[in-house]
């Protein structure tokens, strides 16, 4: 998806011509979030709509899974679909929620709630949208997409990030929670190499924001809390389970895959070793 190129003039015409609710979005931006852990690239799809009030950033197979788990006969269905495939092999292909995470701004207020989960855990926490301080270096450009984009660098809860972003499309968004450029932005990665968002497509909407579907399943907790809890449970996903005891040959189906849980324990170690780490890593005290 593209935008045109006369995108201020789009915005400010909508903007003077139907003023938009906070459930309006303005443009949908698509974004490829890569993990690189030891050589090996990890990729999830991601979507921003953004709007003159918030936006949302979100995975869509998440979402449409939320959405759905509140009909009884939408969740027939899946359970049948995702039988279905894995008798047939193909227990990869049954869509699932392995990234989950939901990000809300909040403009005027200048607020954001962030949603997340790891195994029946299910936090959600705010923040200030302020939080986020930029150095701008704006003799440092690349071009993406066809725009003109400009760098800029900030520190943030324990990663130094680099981003760039575009004047053209003046919107003060981007993936995850960065925001507070003037203009979208296209690509941020952090210094280590490890966490990128980098824009695939973007395009000019009026799409409805839909909100958190799933609201209920969340308690509020502390973001550094939280955090702590997750990187334990990723270093063993079984640890504290009623599976935490299985040997290491017990038979598991993890994401529609089949392992054992001596497989799982291996991988997680594994990728620890070469240093993984949370997107956040200042929950280290």
């Amino acid at each position: 998806m593209k935008i045109s190129r006369h995108i201020t003039v789009f915005l400010l015409a909508i903007s003077c011509a139907m003023p938009l609710s906070a459930q309006n979005a303005q443009i949908k931006v698509g974004y490829d979030y890569e993990v690189c852990i030891g050589g090996e690239i990890r990729k999830n799809d991601y979507t921003l709509l953004s709007g003159k009030d918030g936006s949302m950033f979100y995975n869509p197979t998440a979402l449409w899974m939320d959405i759905n788990s509140k009909d009884d006969a939408a969740c027939q269905a899946y359970g049948a679909m995702a039988s279905a495939l894995e008798k047939s092999g193909h227990g990869s292909e049954v869509p699932n929620r392995s990234v989950s995470m939901y990000v809300f701004k909040d403009f005027e207020t200048q607020m954001q709630t962030v949603y997340d989960d790891y195994s029946d855990q299910f936090a959600k926490y705010n923040e200030h949208l302020g939080e986020m301080q930029w150095e701008i270096l704006s003799d440092s450009t690349i071009t993406m997409l066809d725009y003109e984009c400009i760098m800029a660098r900030t520190s943030y809860h324990g990663r130094d990030w680099t981003a760039w972003f575009t004047p053209e499309i003046p919107v003060q968004d981007g993936p995850w929670k960065f925001t507070g450029l003037p203009g979208l932005i296209l690509k941020v990665s952090e210094s280590k190499g490890m966490h990128s968002f980098s824009a695939n497509g973007i395009e000019t909407t009026e799409q409805e924001i839909p909100g958190m579907p799933r609201d209920d399943w969340y308690h509020k907790e502390d973001r550094i809390k939280y955090l702590q809890g997750k990187y334990k449970h990723l270093q063993d996903p079984l640890a504290g389970l009623a599976g935490g005891n299985l040997p290491n040959g017990a038979r598991l189906v993890v994401n529609g895959l089949e392992t054992t849980a001596g497989e799982l324990r291996e991988q997680c170690r594994k990728q620890f070793d070469m240093g993984y780490d949370l997107l956040e890593t200042d929950y280290h005290k």
